[in-house]
Parts: C-alpha cells; sequence; structure tokens
C-alpha cells in the first residue's frame, strides 16, 4: 500500500465523471491517500496502458463503465482487462443499466470480483471498495511503511532540489552550496571520529546502536532550508514554509516512527515511543495527510527549481 490508491478508469466520455473524480478525490484525501486515477476510453487504450507488468502490478482498483460506445460495453472491456489484471477488484457502473442487469452481464461472461453500481452511486461503491481494501493493510505496521516510503519520495526531492538550486546559481553561489555540504560532511566525520571511539571503548553491545551515515537526507534538508531564504530562490519563497513544515512537523515523527515498539492496547496494536507518546491510526492518518500536501508542494518546488535550471537536472 502507498499513499497513491491507483486507478484504472475506463470511460468513453470522461467530462462526464469530472464530479465523482473530484469527490472521490476530496474523501480518500481526508483519510490520507491521493486518488490516482488514469482514464482510458477504449480497449485499445486499456491494453496499452496495462501492457506492462509495473503498471499492472501498481492497480489498486478498477473501474468500468458499461456503454463504451460504438457497441462495445463494459463486460467486454473487464473480460481483456482480466487477461492481465487477474485479480484486482473492479467496480461496473452504468448510468442506463440497473446494478442487477450488470451483475448478468458480468456472471454470463464468469466474471468474478465485480461490483456493481449505478453511476449516480458510483462515488458510495468506490469509496466502500476503497476503505475495504485499506482496512485489510492498514495496521499501524503498514502505515509505517508507507510513511517511511512517502518520506523517502521525498529525501530524493529535496536532493534534486538542491542539484538544481547549484544548476542556477552563478560561481560565488555554487562555491558556497559545497562550502555548506562540506561542513556538514565535515561535523558528521567529526561526530563519526568521536563516536568511533566510543564505539571502541564500548562495553554493552547495545552502545552499538547510535553509528550514522555522513551527509544524511536531514543535512541536505536543512542546506535546502537555507537556501530557500535567499535571494536567488525568492521567485519561490511559497515553498518556504513547506520545506520547513517537512523539516520540523514530518521528519523528527518519520524518524520516531523508525524506532518505536509494536505493542497491544485495549485489543488493538499501536506504536510506542520510547517516551511514551503513541502513534495509533488516528494519528498516522493525521500525518499522511500533512504529508501528502507537502509531497505535492515539493513536486512543484522541483519542477520549478529544474526549469530554472534548463530542465537538464535529474534527467
Amino acid at each position: 500500500m502507498r499513499l497513491d490508491f491507483n486507478v484504472l478508469w475506463i470511460e468513453d466520455q470522461p467530462a462526464h465523471v469530472d464530479a465523482q473524480i473530484e469527490r472521490i478525490s476530496q474523501l480518500m484525501k481526508q483519510e490520507g491517500f491521493h486518488f490516482r486515477p488514469t482514464l482510458c476510453r477504449s480497449i485499445d487504450e486499456v491494453r496499452r496502458a496495462i501492457s506492462t507488468d509495473v503498471f499492472a502490478d501498481e492497480v489498486d482498483l478498477v473501474l468500468v463503465d458499461w456503454d463504451l460506445g460504438s457497441n462495445l460495453h463494459g463486460e467486454d472491456a473487464i473480460e481483456a482487462i482480466r487477461e492481465q489484471v487477474r485479480y484486482k477488484d473492479v467496480v461496473f457502473y452504468s448510468a442506463q443499466r440497473a446494478p442487477d442487469e450488470l451483475r448478468r452481464a458480468a456472471f454470463d461472461k464468469e466474471l468474478e470480483g465485480v461490483y456493481c453500481t449505478s453511476r449516480e452511486q458510483l462515488v458510495e461503491e468506490v469509496m466502500g471498495v476503497f476503505e475495504s481494501l485499506v482496512k485489510k493493510v492498514l495496521d499501524v505496521d503498514h502505515t509505517r511503511g508507507i510513511v517511511m516510503g512517502a518520506t523517502s519520495d521525498i529525501d530524493q526531492m529535496v536532493s534534486e532540489c538542491l542539484s538544481a538550486i547549484y544548476a542556477m546559481s552563478d560561481e560565488s553561489g555554487k562555491t558556497e552550496l559545497l562550502v555548506q555540504a562540506q561542513q556538514f560532511i565535515e561535523e558528521e566525520l567529526e561526530s563519526l571520529s568521536k563516536l568511533a571511539a566510543k564505539m571502541r571503548a564500548a562495553s554493552h553491545f547495545d552502545e552499538l546502536h547510535d553509528a550514522r551515515s555522513v551527509f544524511t537526507a536531514n543535512d541536505r534538508l536543512r542546506m535546502l532550508a537555507r537556501s530557500m531564504k535567499t535571494q536567488l530562490l525568492e521567485p519561490h519563497k511559497q515553498y518556504r514554509g513547506s520545506v520547513t513544515d517537512y523539516l520540523e512537523k514530518v521528519v523528527p515523527k518519520r524518524n520516531t516512527l523508525g524506532h518505536v515498539a509494536r505493542v497491544e492496547r485495549d485489543g488493538k496494536y499501536v506504536l510506542i515511543d520510547r517516551k511514551g507518546n503513541v502513534f495509533d491510526l488516528e494519528t498516522t492518518r493525521g500525518l499522511r495527510r500533512l504529508i501528502l500536501d507537502l509531497r505535492a508542494d515539493f513536486r512543484e518546488l522541483l519542477a520549478a527549481l529544474k526549469s530554472g535550471a534548463g530542465g537538464s537536472v535529474g534527467s
């Protein structure tokens, strides 16, 4: 499970479901997930979309309209999809046919795992299937993995942002960035030297758990936060708060989630840190929502910086 909930959506008139897409996006965002539909107008487009194993593996749900135009019907599309994406749930809907008729069409094709509904009830049906799928995997351990995966993506964007800033800078700016990075590394090396001496003098195995790497993701993030305050990045000042919020509100919780214990409490499993703070599903839901918003800002910032750097950074 990821922050992105990927849907393969077959609809020959996508404008007819704009309202449903918007509503589903809002509801999933409240749960801390990003609704990401891939819209296809025809069976041929579907076959092209699912032609790679990577894409098929990332599909979480399939939505299919009954009337696909040119005398093609949804059950035929589902049959074609099942050849490549065998075990994904399907929501089969129509504005013209009753759900019972859709069920009969799916039954005649021997199609399983198909939920049938009207277009009017499509949002409710999709959210019902979404909640069922999410509840199967969204325990505290899985939600910890979701947070770790999403923040790793942002860490990579931070690195690419710094590369773009370097490419945009004049010679003195490039030198300053290099010096900043080297200062971080020198500080880490000094800390590692002290740590190595401490490790060599350790008398208990538990003392060996404090090792750290050099020029960490947090170092890069702090560099980006500094750079956001410079004149060079004044055109992108609207993202300063996002970088700071990620540094101050997400990173500490991400780091804590990496070192928590899974404990049963009142019949449910929760994650508890060394200070006794509890990370339950409600806490992590709020964290996912925050990460979703900040991830979107980091993507916009990175795109703007790459554009300013000539579009060559990280490509």
